[in-house]
């Protein structure tokens, strides 16, 4: 693998002092509960929270969503528009996953079906930024699934927004008041995942991005709930070729590179005079940008212009697995084949990845680090599990009995043998 994939696909292995830190946040919230939660956002976020009014009032989500609907009811129906779309495609999802059952000769079948996941905790980041969108993603395939429980958690501000908010952006609140969701808690960090594993709400499993010490907690949690996949920094590698627009790849790396100063940003096209007007347009605009500085700092670090032709570039592709990968080529079909460890793919230079961020239907909540070689995408799938099934007739387990009776022998498992045998034996 060259040697700026490796360094774009970051391996993954945590910083000592994030890893003692999180371990250290870890065991306080296992060992004091709720009182570890505020102390560390006290601590961290510069917030005293209320333990005696925590969960964010229902009546202030709804507050949120009538304000918005009423002073920005063009935000609100965007909003809704989204929501619609992520919906629409979790239910198709979920229309695809079907049980199973096979007959037996004798009469009885054996299958498995889909379970919903009893509780599960959605992590909403609220560092940088906040993110409704990641709230509508989370939320949405979860309740899709089933799910009778879903716990929200996303970190507080010092500001305030809305009384009882505790500086939660109202967008968020008015998403939550949409999507129906009623559990929402200001607390963010390895703490809220602490809580939301060995606390009250003991979730079955934690989905959502995060930081690198979210990130770092998921990775100390497996085992004690489910996790939906390990993410860090997001990744975008865009193939073109002379049929694309430089402004619009510019600006589809620029996309990428605004979200954190850890994210990766990459072209890769057989043409010179491409990549050349590509470079000439990224000067321009990041000069002028509002996000200017942490668009300096990611295209400095992890941005890349690779020239390489067709094979080159689908070998580049295949080795990074990156979280996105856009098409911007003038026959993309004929590349997608080939090209299977990605975790998204936007098909065509007017798909951009932008689009999958904000609710074309896809999740946006996707595997990185290259992970993606064998993680999909955030869906209904992720708040499911699959149960086996077995129904023996009589007549069924006295047809088995014999060779597994014989099986079990081979393995030294006498009381196998002796439990399967037993219905043989009696069989009428």
């Amino acid at each position: 693998m060259p040697g700026w994939i490796a360094t774009l696909a970051r391996s993954g292995e945590t910083e000592e002092d994030t890893r003692r830190s999180v371990t250290g946040i870890l065991a306080e919230v296992r060992r004091e509960g709720l009182d570890a939660v505020l102390a560390w956002t006290r601590r961290l976020d510069g917030v005293d929270l209320d333990p005696a009014a925590l969960r964010i009032p229902t009546v202030v989500l709804e507050s949120a969503r009538l304000r918005l609907e009423q002073e920005r009811p063009d935000l609100m129906a965007a909003l809704r528009e989204m929501i619609g779309h992520v919906r629409r495609f979790a239910e198709g999802q979920r229309g695809c996953l079907r049980d199973l059952e096979l007959p037996l000769p004798e009469g009885g079948t054996v299958g498995e079906r889909w379970c919903p996941l009893r509780t599960a905790g959605v992590y909403i980041p609220g560092g940088r930024a906040f993110y409704p969108s990641t709230l509508a993603m989370t939320v949405i395939p979860a309740q899709v699934a089933g799910v009778s429980r879903i716990v929200g958690v996303t970190p507080p501000k010092a500001q305030p927004t809305l009384p009882g908010a505790w500086g939660v952006d109202p967008l968020v609140l008015a998403c939550a008041a949409e999507l129906g969701l009623t559990e929402l808690y200001p607390f963010g960090g390895a703490q809220a995942l602490g809580w939301l594993a060995f606390g009250e709400p003991a979730v079955d499993l934690i989905a959502g991005p995060g930081n690198r010490f979210v990130a770092e907690a998921k990775r100390q949690l497996i085992g004690t709930c489910g996790i939906d996949a390990l993410a860090g920094p997001t990744e975008l590698l865009v193939i073109a070729d002379s049929s694309a627009d430089p402004a619009w790849l510019a600006e589809d790396l620029m996309a990428q590179a605004e979200h954190d100063p850890d994210a990766a940003a990459v072209l890769v096209s057989a043409d010179r005079a491409l990549l050349k007007a590509v470079e000439a347009e990224l000067q321009t605009r990041v000069a002028a940008s509002p996000r200017r500085v942490i668009l300096e700092q990611s295209l400095g670090t992890h941005g890349r212009l690779v020239c390489a032709e067709r094979g080159l570039a689908i070998a580049l592709a295949q080795a990074w697995a990156p979280e996105h990968l856009e098409l911007c080529v003038r026959d993309p079909e004929v590349w997608l084949p080939s090209l299977t460890t990605a975790g998204a793919v936007f098909i065509g230079s007017a798909s951009a990845e932008a689009f999958g961020d904000y609710g074309a239907g896809p999740n946006h909540v996707l595997p990185t680090g290259r992970s993606a070689r064998h993680t999909s995408p955030l869906g209904v799938a992720t708040f499911l599990k699959r149960q086996s099934l077995l129904r023996l007739s009589a007549a069924d387990a006295a047809a088995m009995s014999p060779w597994v009776e014989k099986l079990a022998e081979a393995e030294g498992l006498t009381h196998h043998g002796r439990s399967a045998g037993l219905r043989g034996h009696h069989h009428p």
